[in-house]
């Protein structure tokens, strides 16, 4: 890692980057910073992880379709497109 990279502190960051760093640490925010700097990321809601979904869905076939979505905080619609 650059050294100039440590120096950054918390009060440096951009409203959005302290957010990440509130919830995974500022160690890994200059990583992000060292690493990754100049590309946007988007990060998507469960919804979008299609594979995802349809993959718990069958894993939790004894569950019912509405509790499903409640646990993914999806529609019911969505866990019935991957039920059957």
């Amino acid at each position: 890692m650059n050294k100039v990279i440590n120096e950054i502190e918390i009060e440096d960051l951009t409203p959005d980057l302290r957010l990440i760093a509130e919830l995974i640490g500022l160690e890994n925010v200059r990583n992000l910073i060292d690493n990754l700097s100049g590309i946007n990321i988007y990060i998507p809601k469960i919804s979008r992880l299609g594979s995802f979904i349809a993959r718990y869905v069958k894993s939790n076939k004894s569950k019912s379709i509405k509790q499903i979505a409640r646990e993914l905080t999806v529609s019911e619609q969505l866990v019935k497109k991957h039920y059957y």
